[in-house]
């Protein structure tokens, strides 16, 4: 019974070494911090050199040490955009926006590649809420570079529209 008793506490001992081992092994709040920050330097080196494929790793790797930083999801996204994947853009940046609803320039981009996929809806609805968020920030400059694109969208033919001839209309 002694023996029995014995192996149990060594047992709970251990149990609770190896708790502590790996509370230990995660990064605090700041460690993490510090870890994406240096992901996002590490990006623009990469982006410098021409290394795209690098620099996406390097900002999608940030994204998922320390989430609430903005400065990753932008990056990314200027860079998707900059390669014409805009389609891949607009999801991401939708996501970002989710993860940041009070980041104008999120919606700016968010609405440049929803134009860019073709997406007018989306696009003003991004562009929109862009205005609004700048607006209610006090950030004139760039409140009035997302109403130019806002007011942009609202001039641009739909895509259907410009595919359709005219009631009445010839070929």
């Amino acid at each position: 019974m002694k023996k029995t008793l014995f192996v149990l506490i060594a047992l709970f001992a251990l149990a609770g070494c190896q708790k502590q081992e790996v509370q230990q092994q995660q990064p605090t709040a700041d460690q993490q911090k510090d870890i994406g920050h240096k992901l996002i330097m590490k990006s623009l080196n990469d982006l410098q050199n021409k290394d795209l494929k690098s620099t996406i790793v390097d900002l999608e790797t940030s994204i998922k040490i320390n989430p609430s930083e903005p400065e990753a999801y932008l990056l990314l996204g200027q860079i998707l955009l900059k390669v014409q994947e805009y389609d891949h853009a607009a999801d991401f940046l939708e996501m970002a926006g989710k993860t940041f609803p009070d980041d104008g320039t999120v919606f700016y981009m968010l609405s440049i590649a929803n134009k860019m996929s073709g997406k007018k809806l989306p696009a003003v609805l991004a562009a929109r809420h862009s205005v609004e968020i700048f607006q209610a920030q006090q950030d004139r400059d760039n409140m009035l570079k997302s109403a130019a694109l806002l007011h942009e969208l609202i001039d641009m033919p739909d895509a259907a529209q410009a595919k359709t001839p005219p009631p009445g209309g010839k070929d």
